[in-house]
């Protein structure tokens, strides 16, 4: 796959890495500013509100082009625009209204029947229309330059506390009495989520060019880092029969699926995580304040044990210790730097490292 903001490709390395194999090293994410950007027009200014810098398309689309024209894509980095419309932006397709803020999108409760928990899809909505809109005029714009991802549509859970407020939705986990209509609005999400996802990776010519979503990593086929934010208020016993059977059910609709652990208080489901067969990788977020990747190690070692492929995020002064002492094999790190050479001189180095493990 050749893409004009890209100087190499970088899909060998990423097939391997999905077949849980490595070619002379790790896959390797490594971003820097370019020395001079590519030609193209200047970054355009900011729209006056905040609504309209996250819904306006045209200035997104923009503004997403200066800035990847700037940007060294090193290694398996790809350049890609993500149609980012707030972390968990389905919420909106079933009425939730949006708070748009200068970095995230908040997303408030709905007024629906909570005892039957009665919700419902509104596919001629404005957010789903949006949605489209925006990835459909960005897959014109970059043909050719770079890939195009899929929104955030959020995780099943995740946007079911959304609807619900997750104080509320927790309270409502203990009675037992409400447990078959809870299951049924999570079924319902899960469905849409499926239906949307699948639109969206028409429109982004997934079945041509394979897919990439808000974690930046390329698959051949329906990928999507996948997630479950409030599992670390529950318990392992309530993540068996909330969370597991929804997470199970996409990882079996998608072809490549990595699992969102996001910090310590999500450890406790990894074990059941880690038994998921068809779950295929895990990308490991330490935590706000939380030490770096590095310092779980034997965290990261169980998860390679397990079959699982890691996905992290790494400053580049830990990335020879991530590589030296974790399996090449289904290994990717994301990280940058501050120039083109550093970059460079990392993707040549990292081979030494693996060389020197095997010799």
């Amino acid at each position: 796959m050749e893409l004009a903001y890209k100087e190499e490709t970088a899909q060998e390395r990423l097939l391997a890495y999905w077949a849980n194999e490595c070619i002379a090293r790790p896959a390797i994410c490594v971003t820097a500013p370019r020395r001079s950007s590519l030609p193209g027009p200047a970054a355009p200014a900011e729209p006056a509100t905040l609504r309209e810098r996250w819904t306006d398309c045209a200035y997104r689309i923009a503004a997403a082009d200066a800035g990847m024209r700037a940007t060294f894509f090193g290694g398996e980095a790809m350049p890609s625009f993500w149609p980012n419309l707030g972390p968990g932006w389905a919420a909106t397709f079933f009425g939730s209204e949006p708070e748009f803020r200068p970095e995230t999108v908040w997303f408030g409760q709905i007024a629906a029947d909570w005892r039957r928990y009665d919700i419902a899809f509104d596919e001629r909505g404005a957010p789903w229309e949006l949605a489209k809109r925006l990835t459909r005029e960005a897959q014109e714009a970059f043909a050719g330059k770079a890939l195009v991802g899929i929104t955030d549509l959020g995780g099943v859970t995740d946007i079911l506390a959304s609807l619900r407020g997750t104080p509320e939705l927790l309270q409502d986990l203990t009675d037992a009495t409400l447990h078959p209509a809870i299951l049924q609005a999570r079924d319902l999400i899960r469905r849409t989520w499926q239906s949307c996802y699948e639109e969206l990776f028409e429109i982004v010519d997934g079945p041509k060019l394979g897919s990439i979503q808000w974690d930046g990593v390329w698959g051949p086929g329906r990928m999507y880092a996948i997630q479950s934010d409030m599992c670390c208020m529950v318990s392992p016993r309530m993540f068996e029969w909330f969370v597991a059977p929804e997470l199970e059910a996409l990882c079996i609709y998608l072809e490549q699926s990595i699992y969102h652990l996001d910090g310590p208080g999500a450890v406790r489901h990894l074990e059941r995580l880690l038994a998921m067969e068809p779950l295929q990788g895990i990308q490991w977020i330490p935590g706000a304040g939380a030490p770096s990747a590095v310092d779980w190690m034997p965290m990261l070692q169980r998860i390679q044990q397990a079959g699982k492929r890691l996905d992290l995020y790494e400053s580049p002064q830990h990335v020879e210790r991530l590589v030296r002492e974790l399996r090449a094999e289904g290994l990717l790190i994301h990280t940058s730097v501050a120039s083109e050479e550093e970059a460079r001189d990392m993707l040549r180095l990292a081979e030494g490292w693996c060389s020197d493990k095997r010799g």
